[in-house]
């Protein structure tokens, strides 16, 4: 390598260049190497870049997720009961598997919109007419860990949107009710979207939810 050439004089004009392993520097009229102190930046593996794409994909999913439930702690309180660093870290070990890099939810029916200790619902029918969507599921409000007075909340998917949760809480629905009927927004979407469902339950306050459960209609 010629130390003087005007080219390479030129190239350290703005400062030291890594190369190789090896740094160079002007020093006077001339130029210096040292051995850098980090090696060559090594490439990923092909497992490693899955797995960042994947943890991506799942902040990506949290982010809209966490807009759309209005801050509801569903996540914060399942994380203090499983003990896991963070509301999104519960998320991500819920949901991590039903989320594919550049897709979205691909498993709608193993997805959670919801974890928690109170009992889940057991859907017994669901129906739909046009975009007004109607669930029933078995009264079991006497059990411990349910009330009559439980909020419902409804989360969905259209088919056509994996990577955009959507919620709605069911002001007027409750769980001794044994079933609900709400219109979903039809958001532009053509007529007959396949619909993902995810019915859950939250108590008053609320600070306990229940796991949710799936309809797809």
């Amino acid at each position: 390598m010629d130390k003087t050439s005007p080219i390479l004089l030129a190239l350290l004009a703005n400062g030291p260049v890594r190369m190789d392993g090896v740094t160079l520097y002007r020093h006077g009229n001339g130029v210096r190497t040292c051995k850098s102190k980090r090696g060559p930046k090594k490439s990923r593996s092909e497992g490693e870049e899955q797995s960042s794409n994947q943890f991506t994909e799942v902040r990506k999913m949290w982010r809209v997720y966490r807009r759309t439930t209005g801050g509801l702690p569903v996540w914060k309180i399942w994380a203090k009961e499983t003990h896991a660093a963070k509301s999104d870290s519960a998320f991500h070990s819920v949901n991590g598997g039903c989320i594919h890099p550049g897709e979205g939810v691909w498993a709608f029916p193993t997805f959670r919109f919801s974890m928690g200790t109170l009992e889940a619902p057991v859907i017994t029918d669901v129906a739909r007419d046009g975009w007004t969507v109607t669930l029933r599921w078995e009264n079991d409000a006497d059990r411990p860990k349910a009330s009559a007075s439980d909020q419902v909340y409804l989360g969905y998917f259209y088919n056509t949107q994996p990577r955009s949760p959507q919620m709605i809480t069911c002001h007027n629905a409750h769980r001794g009710d044994g079933e609900v009927t709400m219109e979903i927004p039809a958001a532009g979407q053509p007529d007959g979207t396949p619909l993902h469902l995810y019915l859950f339950f939250g108590n008053e306050n609320p600070d306990r939810f229940s796991p949710s459960e799936y309809a797809g209609i």
